[in-house]
């Protein structure tokens, strides 16, 4: 899943898939044992793409979907990846 990002550099209709997919992939797997995992590695992959792309679009998928976590503890996980931005 870590690499899955590359194809979201592709080009834009790549990235549209990519993105959406990442998402839907973030809501669905709420149930499953390393969730927070999954959920770490997505944000990382959108943060990948949105670097090499800077495409807005990408960066609000991504913090949209930090904020659809429960957890307080790991919204501020996954959050930790784009204060470094630059």
């Amino acid at each position: 899943m870590q690499s899955l990002w590359k194809v979201g550099v592709a080009g834009k209709q790549q990235q549209k898939l990519l993105v959406d997919g990442l998402g839907v992939r973030f809501k669905e797997c709420s149930a499953e044992k390393n969730c927070t995992l999954i959920r770490y590695d997505i944000i990382q992959s959108l943060r990948n793409v949105y670097e090499i792309q800077r495409d807005e679009k990408v960066k609000e998928k991504a913090l949209d979907l930090i904020e659809t976590e429960e957890d307080l503890k790991y919204r501020k996980k996954y959050a930790s990846l784009w204060k470094s931005e630059s």
